[in-house]
């Protein structure tokens, strides 16, 4: 194989090309590889009433909520949990909407409810943040503590 190149170096200089092409491409997917993205799209509206029951739950809170949010633009879907004295409707969005907008909707939706029962309390509506260790950083060395605690700013920020 090596004497095929040797005699037609044409067909060498092309292979090399190739793989720095192919280089080049995986680069800008070399990002995604090692840092996924962990962002949930999901957004939640809770709401507690004291002493009703999970059916009354699902009756006066959640079927108002669910028929709100249901047909916001980019929601994927809406699934919801009753139980004694509180309720909650989770709203997933597609994976490339802007969550500061679908959070913004999700607010405006669930404001203009009035059929809400007087003895709920009024809606909690929040993003869902997930935080997971990706990777985690051991020190060791000949240092100090405190030139070792710097180091480890220094590489985190």
């Amino acid at each position: 194989m090596l004497r095929r190149f040797v005699i037609h170096p044409t067909a060498a200089h092309l292979l090399m090309v190739i793989m720095l092409v192919a280089g080049l491409l995986s680069l800008s997917r070399l990002n995604t590889q090692f840092f996924p993205d962990f962002g949930i799209d999901i957004v939640t509206v809770s709401v507690a009433w004291s002493g009703a029951s999970a059916e009354d739950m699902e009756t006066n809170v959640v079927k108002a909520l669910e028929s709100e949010v249901r047909f916001l633009d980019g929601v994927s879907k809406v699934t919801s949990s009753a139980r004694e004295g509180w309720a909650a409707v989770y709203v997933e969005y597609n994976s490339d909407a802007d969550m500061q907008v679908a959070l913004g909707a999700v607010e405006s939706a669930v404001s203009q409810i009035t059929t809400l029962p007087k003895g709920a309390e009024r809606p909690v509506i929040s993003q869902i943040v997930r935080y997971d260790t990706i990777s985690r950083l051991v020190l060791y060395g000949p240092f100090s503590e405190i030139a070792l605690k710097r180091f480890a700013k220094d590489i985190r920020d």
